[in-house]
């Protein structure tokens, strides 16, 4: 009875091994590798936040509005600019209607109209979620970091109106005292101070919007954060040349952008009328904006890196789990919705036939059933299951 109770010994440690590796699997896809969280006392600095918006602050501001909102869910993200390349041919009313049978959140689904835009986000991933984060923790912080970058731009001559953009300013509210900066600390971990003048960004046409394209790093005069620089990117097709400052082709958005940056506040609004007519919804408001809020439903389970926005939002979602890595070529699974139930070892078999010495038999066809079924969200690349039957065998 000894030999046979180390076999079974030895079956249960095989089949717990499948389950923990299991669990370590499910960790991993609900949390890939990335920077260790931010810390809740220490809010991106003014060189930090730079590196993040020097890519869109030269954006029109409903653009720019819509991309901060977006950034907070980017696993739809991911998904939209994957159906936006399988429909490249949907504009329009029927990309309206194609909208209403998608579970995104409405910022998302209005950024379908601007394919461009969410092909860099699904790009750059590791920035998007970075982006979402830091317009959720430090709101007034990213106002004035995008100010601070618009008005570098305009002094060195590279933002001004034109047939696509129109650019305007207006003048900010007096800022309060500031106390001088600790000796010793980095300039560019202090937050970006409050600008002058707001500066604005729109199309020319209302319904037509051009996206800039630019190099962050050479647009805004010699870049002060050399240890944060910015990354360039241009659509694929795009022949760069000698225009510090240019575009690509134009989209007809209709109502899809209905995002409105609230300067003075800080935050961002929605245009009741253009977001009910994108989405077919019954919103109301009073003076025609209501203000935008973040719904921790559409982010599914990617969880936050900073320790605030963990401890305000957790990590709550409904959809599945984010699969894949925000690090290196952002290899995501191609079919986001993955296989929820990993089967762990439903029959251990040991030892079909034990005999000891001979002639003694032990039960024929001994079989330990246990640990059956580990369920529960869990994303191992591509649908793995761990599969078990693993034989012990003596002689």
């Amino acid at each position: 009875m000894t030999f046979l109770a180390n076999i079974l010994r030895k079956a249960c440690a095989i089949v717990t091994a499948g389950a923990l590796a299991i669990s370590g699997f499910s960790a991993l896809a609900q949390q890939p590798p990335q920077a260790p969280p931010q810390s809740a006392a220490q809010p991106l600095g003014q060189g930090q936040l730079a590196e993040l918006l020097a890519p869109i602050a030269l954006y029109p501001d409903a653009l720019v509005a819509q991309i901060l909102t977006a950034s907070t869910y980017p696993l739809e993200v991911v998904e939209a600019a994957r159906w936006v390349k399988d429909h490249p041919d949907l504009k329009g009313d029927a990309l309206q209607d194609a909208m209403q049978q998608q579970p995104w959140d409405a910022s998302v689904k209005g950024l379908t109209a601007v394919p461009q835009v969410l092909a860099m986000m699904n790009d750059k991933l590791d920035w998007t979620q970075r982006v979402g984060e830091a317009f959720l923790a430090q709101p007034n912080d990213v106002t004035n970091a995008i100010q601070q970058l618009r008005a570098k731009a305009a002094a060195n001559g590279n933002l001004k109106s034109s047939r696509e953009l129109k650019v305007s300013s207006a003048a900010a509210p007096p800022p309060p005292p500031m106390a001088p900066p600790p000796p010793g600390v980095d300039p560019a971990m202090l937050p970006p101070p409050p600008p002058p003048d707001y500066i604005m960004i729109e199309p020319a046409d209302p319904d037509m919007f051009y996206v800039p394209i630019y190099d962050p790093t050479v647009v805004y005069g010699p870049w002060p954060w050399p240890a944060y620089a910015p990354f360039f990117w241009y659509p694929p097709g795009y022949v760069v040349g000698a225009a510090i400052f240019g575009f690509g082709v134009g989209y007809l958005v209709g109502a899809a952008l209905w995002a409105h940056y609230d300067w003075r506040a800080g935050r961002i609004n929605i245009d009741v009328a253009r977001y009910n007519r994108f989405n077919h919804a019954h919103l109301a408001a009073t003076g025609g904006f209501s203000n935008w809020q973040f719904n921790a439903a559409h982010r599914g389970a990617v969880g936050f890196r900073n320790v605030t926005l963990q401890h305000q939002f957790g990590t709550t979602g409904t959809r599945g789990t984010f699969q894949g890595t925000f690090q290196g070529n952002r290899n995501v699974n191609q079919n986001v919705n993955v296989n929820r139930n990993v089967n762990v070892n439903r029959n251990v078999n040991i030892n079909q036939n034990v005999n000891v010495k001979g002639t003694t038999n032990f039960k024929a066809n001994t079989n330990v059933k246990g640990f059956a079924n580990v369920k529960g969200n869990a994303n191992v690349k591509g649908n793995a299951n761990v599969k078990g039957n693993a034989n012990v065998k003596h002689h």
